[in-house]
């Protein structure tokens, strides 16, 4: 093979041959018995040091050499390299690395900071990916990720090229699969200090947990043959098997994953009116379609109806406007003992970083429907249980005598009829594992992450829109995929002798969103438990499993602050509290410029619900920004933009913008969405189940939004 460059000076002399002899490495970092130097149980050396920065020397950290794996262990350990000039000017380069991560978040295989920037990272992230990841001096971010299941030996090579005007990109490959980064850089890209074993920035330290066997950093862009060369020879020599890719998790959650079902059903139901998902604007559609006269069939995977709040205990209304419906739960819940107007517990008693809402019997419950003009003394929320929730819900349901309710009924199918623009029935599994069909005229997708529409082919946007989407000022020029962060909410009340909580190690946030009576039960909302993106990477099942630990080492902490030494964590939510997903391209989409322009500015008319609460991302990039009144949302927001004609969707996945959807997807507002859809599913169901034939005029003036809004305010300026 042709010598890639003319000269090139060594870090480190090598003791044996290199996978690749054409050239020789930049950088060569080789596992083995003899390695390291120690002090005691600290390495302080690493002997095979080479010419260029004399040895490399140990930061920190007591490195082995681990039998019979073969490879450098670096528990808290960093091997430090002085690269200078010869590795920061180098344009296009290769590094190839056998790693074994015993961990998530293991840092780094090879990487370099000198200071907040540049930074050059590979390494092995928290949501089990192996990743490298590039940020330049100029804000410029590349990054690439490939899944790799843990405690198994990867075989892993990163190909890096910088065009003539200096903007560089990358290829990673991680044994038989590659991956194209996302994003440029500009060159240059390198410190002049490189690590093995760690990262160490201001402040913080970060160490990889597992083995590296070999690293190598090659100054040029190696071909296709040689990078082929070097994953044959070291999966070889570590077994590993290139043909096959990381082991795909398997997501109950993901419905869509599922193979096609072709049997025969268990039985079948048929109804005039199908809600798919038994959350806040499910029931709230259930119960208005019924009180419209039409049968339905509502369809809930969870035991308890409530969805989010029952199910994930995020069980508090904040502040802002509710329909009816809304208030018929409340009155409910509060008549259970279940429910109440709560208020912000005086700053000054609170020693700990949170939010405390607590309920006071006398708070009248007009005071909570306001946020952007709230009462004297701060917006008020509505605290509920989520037993109380799913009894009301189930009440008011029964009260209609037209619902037939398929708790612990999961969707996962749905059939077009022979025109291919109805939707003629949905295949659901019971808990015991029957597969039961439901037919209708009209169908509701309530289910959050609006999965009917998207088993039915139906376009759905997700993550951060591009500016120019919707013609957003407060969005980017590009979008990507930032989601609102997730929460693991847990029930805690009080005891005489509370059981105390077990430390973890667990990384949690420390603050915390309380809501529920002064010597009562209450709900804690960590607020964000994992990233958002989290879900998208990791999958549902798995972020469950992981926030378990999370919960129990928040409340340790939490549990040591004052005023909450007395309690005891009694249940954790047997749903994550997921604030955004899919949403779905529906005739009209709402956006920024419908919340700024408010009610009065808006040029809609149809509109069939009022809301008013900030716009509010929680974890990266997050923002909580106020909205001056109450705005408006469309019936067209509830309509896909498909041929398929009897088809609503009321839940966060409806027609939003992520800017409108921060603000518009709390429970009262969806309340709102389902009580409109029921009404509107009940008159299509009785005609030809075209639900955009309905006299919309009438459904307007039916709903009448706007009541719901206090005009003339009756709150304080």
């Amino acid at each position: 093979m042709k010598r890639l460059f003319a000269s090139m000076l060594l870090i480190v002399v090598l003791t044996y041959a290199l996978p690749l002899t054409a050239s020789e490495p930049l950088v060569s970092f080789e596992a083995a018995s003899d390695a390291f130097v120690y002090e005691g149980d600290r390495i302080v050396a690493w002997k095979n040091g080479g010419t260029l920065g004399g040895e490399a020397r140990a930061a920190y950290g007591a490195a082995r050499y681990s039998e019979p794996d073969g490879g450098a262990a670096f528990d808290d350990a960093r091997l430090e390299f002085s690269g200078g000039d010869a590795v920061a000017t180098t344009k296009d380069w290769t590094i190839f690395a056998v790693v074994r991560a015993d961990a998530p978040t293991s840092i780094g295989v090879l990487s370099s900071r000198d200071d907040a920037t540049p930074l050059v990272q590979l390494d092995y992230d928290e949501y089990s990916q192996i990743r490298f990841i590039v940020r330049d001096r100029v804000g410029g971010e590349l990054k690439a990720t490939i899944p790799a299941a843990e405690k198994q030996t990867h075989v892993v090579a990163v190909v890096f090229r910088t065009d003539d005007a200096g903007l560089s990109r990358a290829r990673l490959t991680v044994d038989g699969a590659s991956a194209e980064s996302v994003g440029k850089v500009a060159f240059p890209v390198w410190g002049r200090t490189l690590q093995v074993g760690g990262l160490e920035i201001p402040g913080r330290r970060f160490a990889w947990r597992g083995l590296i066997h070999e690293v190598y950093l090659y100054d040029a862009a190696l071909s296709d043959e040689e990078i082929d060369q070097f994953l044959k020879e070291s999966s070889s020599r570590y077994g590993v098997d290139l043909s096959s890719e990381a082991p795909r998790r398997v997501d109950s959650w993901n419905v869509l994953e599922r193979p096609r079902w072709t049997g025969e059903p268990s039985r079948e139901y048929e109804a005039d009116v199908c809600v798919v998902g038994g959350g806040s604007a499910g029931c709230a559609a259930a119960i208005m379609a019924a009180r419209e006269d039409a049968t339905v069939a509502l369809i809930e995977r969870q035991k308890r109806l409530g969805g989010t709040g029952a199910n994930a205990f995020v069980s508090n209304w904040e502040g802002g406007p509710g329909d009816a419906v809304a208030r018929e739960l409340f009155e409910r819940m509060k008549a259970l003992g279940g429910a109440g107007v709560a208020k912000e517990y005086p700053h000054d008693e609170i020693k700990a970083p949170m939010g405390l809402k607590i309920v006071d019997p006398d708070e009248p419950y007009e005071n909570s429907l306001s946020r952007a003009r709230p009462p004297e003394g701060g917006y008020r929320s509505v605290a509920y249980l989520p037993s109380a929730f799913d009894e009301a819900a189930r009440a008011l349901l029964g009260e209609t005598g037209r619902v037939t309710i398929l708790d612990e009924t999961t969707f996962f199918q749905a059939e077009l009829d022979a025109s291919g623009k109805r939707v003629a029935s949905v295949l659901c599994e019971t808990k015991s594992g029957d597969v039961v069909r439901v037919r209708a005229r009209v169908f509701v997708d309530s289910t959050g992450d609006v999965w009917l529409c998207r088993a039915l082919g139906i376009p759905t946007m997700l993550g951060v829109d591009s500016r120019s989407e919707f013609d957003e000022l407060g969005a980017p020029e590009r979008g990507g995929l930032q989601l609102n962060a997730i929460a693991r909410c847990y029930l805690i009340e009080p005891r005489e002798t509370p059981k105390r909580a077990e430390p973890s190690e667990a990384p949690f946030p420390q603050c915390a969103y309380v809501s529920g009576w002064l010597d009562g039960p209450r709900c804690v909302n960590m607020l964000t438990s994992l990233p958002g993106k989290a879900l998208i990477e990791l999958g549902y099942d798995e972020c469950l499993k992981r926030t378990e630990a999370i919960v129990h080492a928040h409340w340790s902490w939490l549990q040591s602050q004052p005023g909450f030494e007395n309690y005891e964590l009694t249940e954790i939510a047997p749903m994550l509290g997921i604030r955004e997903g899919r949403r779905v391209r529906a005739k009209y989409v709402l956006r920024e410029s419908d919340l700024a322009a408010g009610w009065e500015g808006q040029p809609h008319k149809d509109m069939i619900a009022v809301a008013d609460h900030p716009c509010d991302i929680h974890g990266e990039g997050g923002v909580l920004t106020n909205v001056k009144t109450a705005y408006g949302v469309p019936y067209r927001c509830l309509i896909p933009d498909s041929e398929i004609t009897n088809l609503l969707v009321a839940c966060r996945g409806a027609g939003l913008s992520k800017i409108a959807a921060s603000s518009c997807r709390l429970q009262r507002t969806m309340i709102q969405l389902g009580s409109a859809a029921g009404i509107a599913s009940a008159w299509a169901a009785r005609g030809e189940g075209d639900v955009e034939k309905i006299d919309v005029d009438a459904l307007v003036k039916r709903i009448d939004a706007r009541r719901n809004y206090p005009d003339p305010p009756t709150v304080a300026e």
